[in-house]
């Protein structure tokens, strides 16, 4: 009976990074952040190899994202900022 609880956390994380990575296909990165914070700590115990390398990509991915996303930010605001100096 303890094997299968184990078996039901990781099947649970998996379905979890599977509807992360969906999420983040179509752009729903609030969603895939939420999915992301759902899983509990003492959870992470419990994860086989692959699937802590999996949090971990997942994690790399969304910062390299974040880091973009906050480059084309700072972009338009300077160039926001070059009109307000223009008019």
């Amino acid at each position: 009976m303890n094997k299968k609880e184990p078996l039901q956390e990781q099947s649970k994380v998996r379905s979890l990074l599977i509807q992360i990575e969906i999420a983040l296909k179509e752009d729903r990165f609030e969603e895939a952040l939420a999915l992301l914070s759902g899983i509990k700590p003492e959870e992470f115990n419990s994860l086989s190899k692959e699937e802590l390398q999996a949090v971990g990509n997942l994690i790399n991915y969304i910062q390299a994202l974040a880091e973009e996303k906050k480059a084309h930010l700072s972009e338009k605001i300077k160039i926001v900022q070059t009109g307000k100096e223009y008019l």
